[in-house]
């Protein structure tokens, strides 16, 4: 009797502890994989489920300029290097594509009213956005940057350039300044 006591106690310890085992292991399984609820017909399967970082997600949002409206042209004329004439500006897309922020986050020999006029631009434009879940519930940021080029006539014209702040090189998520 002693004997049978002393095996159930081994096997009770023995259990308990297998269950313990797998309870700890279950809640570390990662995130990206899944069970799914299977039908009577169908066995359980596992299925694999891609989670994505934020910054990859805002990198595959990459909106798309729409239109194509005149830039503001800054006088840089009277300027000794105009094509050191520079100012960049960081604004922000929502899912219907209309700018819901701007900011200008660096210039250099453009006056306040070339700042002001800058900003007014940006806040006009509209872009296309993914059609995606996940991309009409973000605010995609953007960065704009006018620049002052020579065209053939040799007078000075604003260009503006636009870039997305995150981009996916197909390795990692970079981030673009």
């Amino acid at each position: 009797m002693l004997r049978v006591g002393i095996v159930l106690a081994i096997l009770i310890i023995v259990s308990l502890a297998v269950l313990i085992h797998f309870s700890h292991r279950n809640r570390a399984l990662p995130a990206q994989q899944v069970s799914v609820a299977a039908s009577p017909a169908e066995p359980a399967q596992e299925v694999e489920v891609q989670q994505l970082s934020e910054g990859r997600i805002l990198a595959d949002c990459h909106p798309h300029l729409t239109g194509n409206s005149s830039v503001p042209n800054f006088d840089v004329s009277e300027r000794p290097n105009p094509a050191a004439a520079a100012l960049k500006v960081r604004f922000w897309v929502n899912g219907d594509g209309f700018v819901t922020q701007a900011i200008v986050t660096g210039a250099n020999v453009v006056s306040a009213d070339d700042r002001e006029e800058a900003l007014h631009y940006v806040k006009g434009l509209t872009f296309s956005v993914p059609n995606t879940a996940e991309c009409r519930a973000r605010q995609i940021e953007l960065i704009g940057n006018f620049l002052e080029s020579r065209g053939s006539t040799g007078e000075w014209a604003t260009l503006f350039a636009v870039h997305p702040r995150f981009t996916f090189d197909g390795n990692h998520v970079q981030q673009n300044r």
